[in-house]
C-alpha cells in the first residue's frame, strides 16, 4: 500500500451570515497557499464562505474539507 502524505491548512473566513469561522482542509502535500485559496468554495448562504481572511499551514489534521479528489 502506498504511503500518501497530505498537507493541512487552516482557513479563517467570514460566513455569509457575517460570522467568524474557521476550518481545516486536507490537500495534496505539494499544494501551496494559492492552490488552497483557489479551491475554497465561495458564496451561498448561512455559514458558507463569503470572505477568506487567512490561510496558513497547520499541524491540525482534524479536517472538515477534503481537497484531495
Amino acid at each position: 500500500m502506498e504511503n500518501i502524505e497530505y498537507g493541512y491548512w487552516e482557513i479563517q473566513y467570514v460566513s455569509c451570515e457575517g460570522n467568524d469561522r474557521w476550518t481545516v482542509a486536507r490537500t495534496p502535500i505539494e499544494w501551496g497557499e494559492y492552490e488552497v485559496r483557489n479551491r475554497i468554495p465561495m458564496g451561498g448562504c448561512g455559514d458558507d464562505v463569503a470572505e477568506v481572511r487567512e490561510v496558513f499551514e497547520t499541524s491540525n489534521d482534524d479536517y472538515g474539507w477534503d481537497f484531495c479528489d
